[in-house]
């Protein structure tokens, strides 16, 4: 295999810490010049084309375009094949109203031929997953998801496809921190034991296990469907051999084109075309072995579409039967709230202040609290709909209300906080309460193997936390053995997203309803119908020193 070098720097569109980027940028300054986004390819009948997607998170209007772009290159190569990368069951309402089944309809209609699991895959339960697989007509692949204690992964680890006399192994790998990142407890059995594994300590071997065998079944190109991201892939290829290209997702970023090496020199084709099909990515492997990939912009790819009528036809349907679920009148905003500040100027946001506030109201809570990986897109001002409400908050998590100490809370802020000016999913929001951040202090958190929260060790970071005393109408210092009333979804509460672990808590309701009703009852009940100027901007919730 000969990943071709004609473009070796890469370029990421995606939320990174300062060193991540500081590397990025140099390794760039190192390699040449960053690349176009498409670099278009002659295509010949005896080339293999390999589409792919990740991260698509139900972003249904762009599967007629796939549709499109494949008939365009089975009419230069029969050798087509068509994946995806993870995370395209679940993100926005397409996939909460419908729990993902909606996403299923149309791949089929498309014709995927793979696809590999992304964490938010497991949004809706394993159960869930399984219906999904079952219906799904492309082949599931994922190595490195297995039942502990069983010697086999859950779906096949890998399939070995032919096109003319060329085998091309597929191998799927999703995120070893998955159960982080979904919904833990659905991994859990009765008495909190591990019952699922994703190997986040021998995910390498496992890898390299996988690659060996489908070359000893004859594989010619190993291909690796991946939604691992730009943290972790890096090193798992240098810890690897016998892998020709990596189709990458999970973190959102745009590679058109770049090199790795693995363990043994040898190069390495690395890929990722973004999110929300705002960009097509295309492997070709040539009949002379060079291998080479681009992405195709959304706008050259809807220009050159040709009717895609089964595919059409199958979104119109689930557009009409969305449409009937989404589009009552709900309310007026007059103002527009928004969950992400592009310049981080402000710690705290004014959606995520409305989240809490609804919250603590709903759920008649002393505090409130909100993980910012819950908020999915701005509310923007004008008249609202349901629809709207499943945009910012389209996972399907409960509202609950439980009692812990002010020492769990605490704990609870120093683990939202630990990767800031980072704003990871895991930051917390409130309502309340205030608190302050000092960057200065490096985060004392410590976590397990899995990313879940072990301990706090050493001078905190998060300070002056202060909680409202109704009766006295101000803020007073938080007390640690003091027992407060909290509300929040029980993705983060009882089910430890995002690492968080609350000790000691005890639960009062398991769910007073769903997060996303509990935003519309907030503005029914509590606010009349209309959001006001009083969430025009940041309070200062959540301060930073």
């Amino acid at each position: 295999m000969r990943p071709q070098n004609g473009s070796t720097s890469f370029f990421f569109l995606t939320v990174m810490t300062r060193r991540t980027l500081t590397t990025i940028l140099l390794v760039a300054l190192l390699l040449g010049r960053i690349p176009a986004i498409a670099q278009p390819q002659t295509i010949d009948t005896s080339d293999i084309v390999i589409l792919y997607d990740n991260d698509v998170h139900g972003a249904v209007e762009g599967y007629p375009l796939m549709a499109s772009l494949r008939r365009q290159m089975r009419q230069l190569t029969p050798h087509v094949a068509l994946v995806s990368c993870g995370d395209f069951l679940s993100g926005i309402p397409y996939g909460t109203v419908s729990s993902g089944s909606y996403l299923v309809r149309l791949m089929n209609a498309v014709g995927y031929d793979y696809v590999t699991l992304g964490n938010h895959e497991f949004d809706f339960g394993l159960q869930t997953l399984q219906q999904r697989v079952g219906q799904l007509t492309a082949k599931v692949l994922c190595c490195n998801f297995s039942c502990i204690g069983q010697n086999r992964s859950i779906y096949p680890d890998y399939d070995i496809r032919c096109y003319g006399n060329r085998k091309v192994a597929f191998i799927g790998l999703t995120t070893p921190h998955v159960p982080a990142l979904s919904t833990p407890t659905f991994f859990r059995g009765s008495l909190c034991r591990w019952l699922y594994t994703f190997y986040p300590t021998a995910l390498d071997s496992l890898l390299q296990c996988r690659v060996d065998e489908a070359r000893q079944d004859g594989a010619d190109y190993v291909i690796l469907l991946a939604h691992v991201g730009i943290d972790d892939m890096p090193h798992l290829v240098a810890s690897t051999s016998g892998i020709d290209a990596v189709l990458d997702g999970h973190s959102h970023s745009v590679i058109p084109h770049t090199i790795l090496y693995n363990r043994l020199g040898k190069a390495v084709l690395w890929t990722s075309s973004g999110a929300y099909f705002r960009l097509f990515g295309r492997v070709v492997i040539s009949a002379n072995g060079d291998i080479n990939s681009d992405l195709i912009p959304r706008d050259a790819v809807a220009a050159s579409a040709a009717s895609a009528t089964a595919v059409d036809d199958t979104l119109a349907v689930i557009r009409q039967e969305f449409e009937k679920k989404a589009h009552s009148w709900d309310g007026h905003s007059a103002v527009a709230l928004w969950c992400v500040d592009a310049n981080n100027s402000f710690a705290d946001c004014t959606l995520g202040n409305y989240f809490t506030d609804a919250f603590r109201a709903v759920a008649k809570a002393d505090i409130a609290v909100m993980n910012r990986g819950g908020m999915r897109a701005d509310l923007l001002q004008g008249d609202l709909t349901e629809g709207d409400f499943w945009e910012v908050a389209p996972l399907r998590n409960k509202l609950c209300l439980v009692e812990m100490t002010g020492q769990a809370l605490l704990d609870a802020l120093e683990m939202g906080c630990r990767h800031w000016p980072t704003l990871g999913g895991g930051f917390l929001y409130v309502s309340g309460l205030t608190y302050e951040i000092d960057p200065t202090v490096n985060s004392p958190v410590v976590t397990d193997k899995n990313g879940f929260l072990f301990r706090v060790d050493g001078k905190r970071r998060v300070c002056n936390v202060q909680v409202w005393n109704a009766r006295k109408r101000r803020y007073e210092p938080l007390k640690p053995k003091r027992i407060y009333r909290v509300a929040g979804t029980d993705y983060i509460l009882l089910h430890h997203g995002n690492g968080h672990v609350f000790n000691g808590v005890r639960v009062i309701d398991t769910a007073v309803c769903s997060h996303t009703k509990a935003l519309l009852v907030y503005l029914y009940d509590y606010l009349d119908f209309i959001i006001g100027d009083q969430y025009m901007r940041p309070e200062g919730r959540i301060r930073v020193r």
